[in-house]
This record gives C-alpha cells, structure tokens and sequence, in this order.
C-alpha cells in the first residue's frame, strides 16, 4: 500500500524511468531465440517489473543446435530489430553486449588482429663466439621483434638485422662475455569463452587501435541493415579477462613515444637482470605505458563508435591491467561487479547450508567504489553493477540474500542494478528450462520469480533516488597507482590485472598504507571518491575553497601511503592548495617519481617543490601544517585527527552498524541508510549535514512519513530512526521545513498474541508435483511433515490460512510478525494485500481499519528450487544439457544434498504498537 501526503512534493518519489528499475543480463543461449519466444520473455520480465535487458548471447544446448541463428548473421540482426521494437512497445530499454561471451573477438578476428604475448629469451655469448642455438621460432601471427647484445663493459647492439629467416644470428661476439635478448611478439591463441554459435574465434588485441577498428568493422557491416533510429541504449564491454596478452605490435614505438627512451636499451631491466630500483622503474614505465595503449586504443576509440550509433559505452574495466579509474571514467556507464559470497559476509549474512565462501576481503568494497568515484568524478548520472554472480550454489540463493548484497553495492554508489541473469528458455524445454552456470538464475522456472516483484520494486525506488541529484562525498582520496607499477608482487605477464575479487593480490600486498587508510574512512563513517592522476588534473579550485570535479565537490584532497608520484601531479596538488583547498597528507610527503627517464631532473623538482612548502610547524597533537597560498597542507599519520583538524564531519551512524550513501540536491541531501549490523538501531542517529527537517521514506512498505529531529548539544541534526539487522530507509534531510504527515514509528507493547492454533495448507503452484492438501497444528518445514515424499521434492509456493480473533486491548496500531519464512511470503489479511515480504525482519505493517473483530489471514510462501534440482539428481533425470558446474567449477551434482527448510516456520505472532 502506498502512503503519500499528496500536500507535500517533499515526500513523493521521485518519477521512475527505465534506468531506475533493474535490468537483467538475458543470456541468448545459442541465440535459439524466435519471434514469438522474444515477445513471451520481454512480457514476463516487464511484468515482474524490469526496466531493461541486456543482450548477451552465449553457447548453446546441447540438441538445440538447429534453432541457433549464427552470431551477427542477416536472421540474428532481424531478431535484434524485433527485440528493440518489442522493447519499445513494453516500455524496456535494450543493450547488447559487443560480441558474445568474454572477452571481446570472434572469427573475424585474425591472427594478426590476436592478443598478443611476449616472449623474451636470454642466451649467454662469449666473445669470438656465436650463438649456436637458434632464436625463438615465431609462430602463426608472432614475429621477432628485436634481438639486443649487452656486454659486461655496458656495450649494446642491436642485432635484430642479422637473425635470417630460420632463426639463426649471424654475429661473432666481441671480445668479452655477451648476454643477448631476443623479444618475440606470439600469438596467445586464447579464443572467446564461452562463445556463442558463429562468435567463436580469437580474443582481439585491446592495446591495438587497428585490431579494435577491424574488430567493430564487422558490427558496421551487420548493422548496416538497421534503421538509423532503431539501436540499443548501451553497447556492454564484459570484464577484462585476456590471458596472457602482454604486448602488442608497436609497442617498442608506442613505449619510446610516451617514455621517452628505447626500451630495447633496457631489457636486462625489463627482464629483473638488472639493478632493483632499475627494474622497478622500467617495469613501471612499461605497465603506464600498458595502461595508456589500453585507456587510449580501445575505451576510448569504442564508446566514440558508439556514440555514432547514438547508443552509450557501458564498460566493465576490472580484471585489466589499466588504471581502472581511467577506464571506468572514459566510458557513459562503470560497471563494477558483485562476486561471490563474501559480499554476503559484509552485509552480515550468511550464505545457505552447502554454500562455500568465493573470494574475499573488505578490500572488494573499495574496487567497487573505483567504478562509482570515475562516475560521481565525470558527472557520469548512472553506474550499474553485475550482481548476483556466484552468489551462492545453484538454487540456494533466496531473495534476501540479493537484497543484502544490493543495498551493500547501493553503499559503495552503484545505482543501476543489472542481474546476473536471466537465461532465455523456451516454453517447451523441461523444467528447469536452460540455465546459466555462473549465475543467481532469476528467471520463471526458479519460484521465487513469483515474489520477485516486490524486490524489483524495493530497487526502484531506491535508485530513484539514488539515480537523482548529484554525489555528496567530503573527500577525494588519491590512488596511487605508481607505487602499485613500482612492485612486482603478483605481477603474472609482468603486468598487475586489478581485479574486482582476490583484491590481495595487487592491493593488500602492495598498498597496505593506502588501503588501510581507505578502510578506515569507510569504517568511520567518512565519504570519500577515489582519484587517479589524469582526474585529478580535471578538479578546480572554487573561491570557498572546495574542489569541484566536472561532476561533483569536495571538501579536501586526502593522499595516503603515497611514495612514488609523478611531479605533474604534486604540482597539480599544489596549485590545488594554493587556490585554498585542504590538502591532507597520511603518513608523509611522496619523496620521489616513478619511471626512469630525466629521473635526476624529476628528482630535483619533486623535492623542489617539497622545499617550497618551508618549514612545517608539529602541532601538539603531532599534526603538522602549512599554509599554502590560500590553502593549506596537513600532514601526520592519524588520518581522523587530521580530518578533524580541517573541519571533516563524519557520519557517526556506522557506529551503530549502519552504512550510508549521501546525495544532494536542490532541496537538501538524500541519505540511503542499511543496517548491516546484528543489532537493531532503535535511536537518534546524528547526521553531518544541517537540515531543517527530514521525510523518511521506507522503499520496501512504500511508506512515507516526517522524521522526528532534534539538535544534538553541538549543534548536528538527530533523526530518530528505527532499523532491524537487513533493513534499510531513505532519508531528505530538507533545507526547509516539510508539510508531510508525521512518520508512524512503531514501538512494539511487551504483549505479542502468537497466531494459527491450526494452519490449513494448500499447494497452490510448483513442483514436480503438488503435494495433497493438509491441516497443521504447528508450523515447521515441510520437509519435516511425515506421509508424503513428494514434499521432500517439492518447489514452489503453498498458501497457509488460519482465523483468529482481535485481542481485546487498545493499540495505535499493528503488525504481524511472521518468524522464520523460507524463503518469501505474500500476506493477506480479510482480503487485503498486506504486501510480500523477502527478507528481514518477515514483518507487515497492518493498515488501520483493516485488523477486524473476526480474522481471515493467508501466507503464501515460496520456496527455493534446490530440493527440486537435488530430486532431478537423485533420479538421474538428464536435464543438464548445457554447459553447467557447481560452485567450485566441478561437474554440478545434486544428489547428495541434504532438504532446505522449507515453508512457514514461524512462530507467528501480532504485536500491538
């Protein structure tokens, strides 16, 4: 039910759009899709309340192979054009990811146009001698790229010229002991995974502009066909998974351009043969230079193709070996992506029984904040997350554990949710129709599509809010990518891949300063976007001191556990302070530059300009500071006693296990606030912003009342809010008073009533079969009622009714508490919808006038499909003819499961308020 004080625009929602709804991944599998099938699965995803879809056509089905249309064929571009017009009719937006799988090739993509790895040989030459063995043979697209001769005296020569066509060097060595490279640019013969019917073929080179333009080429020739009006919203890049690929044709010319030396000068180097702060600063300059060909030959060229189908670039950049705050910014849309359980641990969950913990950290918060910062940086109004990937075993994910990992990716700033996924599946294929293996399968075959409404409609509200306004973060902290290039520590490929998941692996063991500093932001409560050196270089200066980014302000600049920085960017820092904003400094002053090249000359104005700053005067409290022109620089190594030496507010909610994203806008700020604690919050909860009065907005009741405030004995704004563990609200804290109803908040009496002396069960949708209707005396699982196995099997929805007489006591109002629900519920009380509940607290709101002297109630629960699959297993029915592994990556296998609790387990229970 929807409570809108129609007197007051401060407490309507904002308008929905497509972009405030979710979106999900639809998986063409084998692109065996149809006319009549499109249509049937746009209605059902509109009808359980989608805002869009995304393309992804993937392999096939194994006997299905005569209904696949080949990938970018004239039959696969005719079923794209009647996706889009069906999109129009029903109001749903289209994107496609561009190619099929992952990564990015196909086909067309030849050897030439291949990713590309590097060989590097060594061979030890004495002097009158030549080499005896032969150089690398070059393999079908590989090609010798160069071959150097070093001496023990510092002589090099490039011998390149004289290696014959069979591999063989024609050179006696001079006099002395020779150490020869030889640099061979092969092929790494990865193909696209899991490719779809005609997109089978080589992964393209990302670090090449032309392999990139011959690659989109073919996409030009397909959509050739299409009306000029008729495209997607996005063309989708998947996350960078390209093994192996560490080089590229022209990347000796592309390395001297950018650097400014041969890199063929310095292979003992590049190779570890060499002195360590050599090879840490070659190393360096070659994975900037990476990182560029990246930014520069591929995002960027592709969301410029884009534009010019007037579509957007929605780009997953994690897993690459760029600097991931450059890759995100360069396209419309950053992704992130949510994957595995860990997620679930964060937000204080705990993943079903069989459900193994993937993947791990705190750290997975700030990769996710990468993708937001280069969206709330660029003005970039949306950033959409993968979510749902691997988020528990086949069958065992419940809609409260989506819930919870969404409101802890709301948090880090995704406010575009894209499921992951939903396969296409036609109507005549066997339950449980064709599935996708890395997945949270939310399509009509699971029964929790059933309930799944209601979350779809808990996400848009949410982002629409979320979606509106603009980011409110205090502070910009500096990522350092230098220091991470400077290391080697996981480094495979002589390359840092910066994943979204197993973040140790380039983060905690190589920015420990750095990250600690980050998580102890987040832990207390300060709001912070994540900046890269070329972003930085977009902030301004304002005349109040702040710095103002082409899509958000700031307070302060934080730049922590920094050691190595490029003197264009101290320079930038600088020009920042002396224009008046705060400049904050965690642990010390970078003392020195990345790279090689004029390194004595970089030196010496790095520490120029350290000098310039003059002596820095320690505070008592161990803070030192400088003026610096209108602004000033704060160094020392307690980061909240610097921030509250400039004045920083933090958000003290976090202390009562309440995390918290902020926007502003013309009227105020919008807070989204979720309780990942154990505890419920029940209190005044202080906020760092001033606002006159605050709305309260509950987007799981639809409810929407005036928050009670008051001022704390320092002045903050308090708002009374009452959270339980999983639950979550919206704030507007408003610069002028509201006129909206007062909220109803709900104090439960000491005295609950429990309900349902008898339960009258009935199966109403599911199966394999419906198990025979019964009277219950007390609530458990199913999977516990003796006399019919066929509950053991049973998947789907049975609907409980019991009477019960209103107690004779005088309340302001009422709830039904429902206990323990596996999985969700819709509740019904004398005829009136009382709303689906999927998570905690399994709680409704009884509206007034509704509660009557005689009580009809119905609970309609919907289990989760894993006893039904363990059922098919343990039968030996062959239902998976597809591509499909559990969890761990082994052979999926349900047979040996234990049951899942199932039903109403209650006790239930009214509670007067």
């Amino acid at each position: 039910m929807e409570t809108i004080d129609a007197r007051s625009n401060d407490s309507r929602w904002p308008p929905i759009t497509q972009a405030s709804r979710p979106w999900t991944r639809w998986w063409w599998m084998g692109s065996a899709v149809n006319e009549a099938e499109i249509t049937r699965h746009l209605e059902l995803i509109q009808a359980a309340g989608f805002g869009g879809v995304e393309i992804s056509p993937i392999y096939g089905v194994t006997g299905e192979e005569e209904r696949s249309i080949p990938f970018l064929s004239p039959a696969w571009v005719d079923a794209l054009r009647y996706t889009l017009a069906e999109g129009r009719r029903l109001g749903l937006g289209v994107d496609m990811i561009t190619g099929t799988g992952w990564p990015l090739g196909g086909p067309w993509v030849g050897a030439d146009d291949a990713a590309a790895g590097l060989v590097l040989d060594t061979f030890l030459v004495s002097g009158g001698s030549q080499l005896e063995a032969s150089l690398h043979q070059p393999e079908p697209g590989a090609a010798l790229q160069t071959v150097m001769g070093y001496s023990e005296d510092g002589q090099v020569v490039d011998l390149t010229d004289r290696v014959d066509g069979q591999g063989r060097l024609d050179w006696t060595a001079p006099p002395g002991e020779w150490r020869l490279y030889a640099v061979c640019q092969t092929r790494t013969g990865q193909q696209v995974k899991r490719a779809a019917p005609g997109a089978e073929g080589n992964v393209v080179d990302h670090f090449s502009a032309e392999a990139i333009a011959g690659y989109l080429a073919r996409f030009d020739a397909a959509f050739a066909s299409l009306p000029s009006d008729e495209h997607v919203r996005c063309f989708f890049n998947d996350s960078y998974e390209v093994y192996g690929a560490n080089w590229t044709d022209d990347l000796f010319a592309q390395f001297e351009q950018r650097r400014g030396y041969d890199l063929r000068g310095y292979l003992p180097a590049f190779n570890g043969d060499d002195a360590p702060d050599t090879v840490r600063r070659v190393r360096s300059d070659y994975r900037q230079t990476v990182a560029e060909l990246l930014l520069e030959n591929f995002v960027q060229p592709w969301t410029a193709w884009a534009h010019r189908y007037g579509a957007l670039s929605r780009n997953q950049a994690h897993g690459s070996p760029g600097n991931l705050l450059d890759l995100y910014a360069a396209a419309d849309i950053p992704e992130p992506e949510t994957f595995g359980t860990d997620w679930l641990e964060l937000a204080g969950v705990a993943p079903l029984a069989g459900t193994p913990r993937r993947h791990g950290g705190r750290a997975e918060i700030l990769g996710g904040k990468l993708a937001s910062s280069a969206a709330h940086l660029m003005g970039r109004p949306l950033c959409s997350n993968e979510t749902f990937t691997w988020l528990g075993e086949h069958g065992k994910v419940p809609l409260a554990h989506m819930k919870a990992q969404i409101d802890l990716a709301f948090v880090t700033g995704v406010n575009h949710i894209f499921y992951h996924g939903t396969p296409f599946s036609p109507a005549d294929a066997d339950w449980p129709g064709w599935l996708f293996y890395a997945t949270t399968h939310v399509a009509p075959t699971n029964p929790f599509w059933r309930d799944l409404p209601a979350l779809n409609a808990y996400i848009t509200r949410c982002q629409s809010f979320l979606q509106a306004g603009q980011p409110d973060n205090d502070l910009l902290l500096y990522f350092p990518i230098f220091d991470l290039w400077a290391t080697d520590n996981g480094a495979p490929d002589r390359l840092h891949f910066l994943t979204p998941h197993n973040t140790q692996h380039w983060l905690d063991e190589n920015l420990a300063d750095f990250k600690a500093a980050a998580t102890r932001l987040w832990d207390r409560g300060y709001s912070f976007d994540l900046v890269s050196d070329r972003l930085l270089a977009g902030v301004t200066p304002t005349a109040n001191g702040a710095l103002q980014s082409p899509g958000s302000a700031y307070r302060a600049l934080v730049v922590a556990g920094c050691s190595h920085m490029p003197v264009e960017t101290l320079e930038r820092i600088l020009d920042l302070a002396r224009a008046g904003a705060t400049v904050i400094i965690v642990g010390g002053l970078p003392q020195d530059v990345p790279g090689l090249a004029n390194l004595t000359e970089r030196r010496q104005r790095l520490h120029a300009l350290l000098a310039a700053l003059g002596p820095l005067d320690t505070l008592a409290s161990g803070v030192t500071e400088t003026p610096v022109g209108q602004g000033r620089v704060v160094i020392g190594s307690n980061i909240e006693g610097l921030l509250q030496r400039a004045g920083i507010q933090l958000e003290s909610m976090v202390d009562t296990g309440v995390e918290f994203i902020r926007r502003r806008d013309d009227e105020g700020y919008v807070y989204f606030l979720t309780n990942l604690g154990q505890q419920p919050v029940d209190q005044w909860v202080n906020l760092s912003v001033r606002a006159t009065s605050v709305v309260l907005f509950d987007p799981v009741g639809n409810r929407v009342g005036q928050a009670s405030t008051q001022l704390s004995d320092d002045g903050q704004t308090q708002v009374y809010v009452q959270l339980a563990p999983g639950e979550s609200c919206l704030l507007r804290a408003l610069t002028q008073p509201s006129t909206a109803l007062p909220w109803r908040y709900l104090t439960p009496s000491s005295q609950s009533y429990p309900l349902g002396n008898a339960w009258d069960v009935e199966f109403i949708a599911g199966g394999p079969t419906l198990p025979a209707a019964r009277t219950i005396e007390r609530l458990r699982s199913w999977t516990e009622w003796p006399g019919d196995p066929a509950l053991l099997a049973f998947a789907g929805t049975a609907r409980y009714t019991t009477v019960f007489e209103r107690p004779d006591v005088t309340a302001h109002g009422w709830t039904i508490d429902l206990g323990a629900v596996c999985y969700s519920a819709a509740v019904r009380l004398n005829g009136h919808d009382l709303g689906t509940v999927y998570s905690h607290p399994f709680r409704v709101v009884v509206p007034n006038g509704v509660l009557e002297a005689h009580n009809r109630l119905e609970i309609e629960v919907t289990t989760l499909m894993a006893n039904r699959l363990a059922d098919l297993d343990r039968r030996g029915t062959p239902w998976q003819k597809f591509f499909f592994v559990d969890i761990h990556y082994q052979p999926f296998d349900a047979s040996a499961w234990e049951a899942l609790p199932s039903g109403l387990l209650g006790p239930v229970r009214l509670i007067p308020h």
